[in-house]
């Protein structure tokens, strides 16, 4: 047998972080196994989308994560990446932005 893991915990919170992501003009998809931890990414859906910024933002006032790396990090093709910590265990979200197109 597999050792337990934070999966039902991820699974859980996924709805409601889809949501704000649906909120600030992002599509959100998980990526990954959810096992060790939870990655997300957000692809901007609307022309309008927001500054990452204030999805994490939100994110991170309306429950208990906080924010682990100030400044986020930016990755292959320019993709900014949040990780956030969930307040209880080790319960880690990888949170990734595609970037928005120049207007």
């Amino acid at each position: 047998m597999k050792p337990a893991n934070n999966a039902p915990v991820y699974i859980g919170a996924y709805k409601e972080l889809t949501e704000i992501a649906r909120k600030h003009g992002y599509a959100m998809a998980v990526h990954g196994s959810v096992a060790r931890d939870l990655d997300l990414i957000c692809i901007p859906w609307i022309d309008d989308a927001d500054d990452p910024q204030a999805v994490v933002d939100e994110i991170t006032s309306r429950f208990a994560i906080k924010e682990t790396d100030k400044p986020p990090r930016v990755r292959e093709h320019g993709r900014i990446v949040y990780t956030l910590l969930v307040s209880f265990g080790d319960c880690f979200i990888d949170l990734s932005f595609t970037p928005r197109a120049a207007r």
